[in-house]
């Protein structure tokens, strides 16, 4: 049988279209949803709502309600990110339903982060439960809709090339792609947690670990993202000067629930400098230049008792006032052409050394 070209009707640029067929196939055969949610009772009788207007900031993709009452809200994404609080906002326009899903594609995982109540589903996993309806019009479209996933987005593994692009393809899905497939082979050890975010300009994603410092809103964090700039971030993939320069990896010391970097524990950094310096030899010696002059004065405060200029990299001030939080640091530069396992190996090496950052006391005050 030939499957329906279906890549017509749902382009991957528009989640709009993706939302309107995962609205038709659910209201078609509501089943293979509510196996997948655990919802109880028969679905028969649901109702299927796309972008409800519970409020003007707030719209859902998708509400499912059964007798009144809402048993689902669903958040369809397919190429970009979570917007700034979105998923709390929806949870607090619609406080009532039985389950929150933030559905997207395996390749391009997107972390809710713990404790957020919203569950997970790939489209893959979501699409295979539909393959299996008693509707042969929706399992036809599922099957359909697989493979036109399967084809539009990269295909990584341990043994991709960071830099490996095919000329052509959309330059930041195919950086997203790698830094998701480094997220899923992440598992350090408690307490050290990992998630993925995008970066403040919202193009390029960060994989990070994190744990709590010895010092209260401190925390050690390890940031792990393409060092191209992101403002030259080329639309596709192709020749040019606009080439990946690699994996960046930023072992930092940051401080939260402040409005100024001002109160940033210089010495406390330069305490952990020693374990840093043993751990790794390939820190980039590119000298630090923090912009606001007390994070200048911090930084040229620990140089002269005896640390390398380069400890001292990250974001100050500016970034305080933004969301709270300041960090510092130093950083290591990996090769482009580094593949994705040689990669998680370098990240996964980092677990010891966040450890031990952790459990450094900090210096008393001068």
């Amino acid at each position: 049988m030939t499957l329906p070209a279906i890549r017509f009707a749902l382009p991957m640029s528009s989640e709009v279209r993706w939302s309107d067929m995962l609205a038709v196939i659910v209201a078609t055969d509501p089943a293979p949803l509510g196996r997948l949610l655990g919802l109880s009772g028969p679905l028969g009788d649901v109702v299927v709502r796309r972008e409800v207007a519970v409020d003007p900031a707030s719209q859902p993709d998708i509400v499912i309600e059964r007798q009144g009452q809402r048993v689902a809200v669903m958040e369809v994404k397919v190429l970009a990110g979570l917007g700034t609080f979105q998923l709390e906002r929806y949870a607090a326009a619609v406080p009532d339903a039985a389950v929150y899903v933030l559905v997207f594609p395996g390749r391009l995982v997107i972390d809710v982060g713990s404790g957020s109540g919203w569950r997970t589903l790939t489209w893959e996993t979501l699409l295979e439960a539909y393959q299996a309806s008693t509707n042969s019009w929706v399992a036809t479209c599922a099957t359909a809709w697989i493979e036109h996933l399967a084809g539009a987005l990269p295909a990584v593994d341990a043994a991709t090339a960071w830099n490996d692009l095919m000329p052509g393809e959309d330059f930041v899905i195919a950086l997203r792609a790698r830094m998701s497939w480094l997220h899923g082979q992440l598992a350090p050890p408690a307490p050290i947690r990992h998630d993925l975010v995008s970066s403040a300009a919202g193009v390029s994603w960060v994989a990070r670990l994190y744990t709590e410092a010895a010092e209260k809103d401190y925390r050690i964090l390890v940031e792990v993202e393409e060092n191209l700039p992101v403002r030259d971030f080329p639309k596709y993939a192709g020749e040019g000067p606009r080439q990946p320069r690699g994996p960046s990896i930023k072992v930092c010391l940051q401080q939260r629930n402040i409005t100024t970097s001002a109160c940033y524990n210089w010495r406390y950094l330069a305490a952990m400098w020693p374990l840093m310096d043993t751990a790794r030899s390939d820190w980039v010696t590119n000298p630090a230049h923090p912009r606001a002059a007390h994070d200048r004065a911090g930084h040229q405060q620990i140089v002269a008792a005896g640390m390398p200029r380069y400890v001292g990299i990250g974001f100050g001030e500016a970034q305080a006032k933004i969301d709270g939080a300041c960090m510092f640091g130093a950083r290591v530069q990996l090769p482009p052409t580094i593949t994705l396992g040689d990669l998680a190996q370098e990240v996964s090496s980092l677990y010891g050394l966040v450890s031990d950052l952790a459990k450094v006391v900090p210096p008393a005050p001068q």
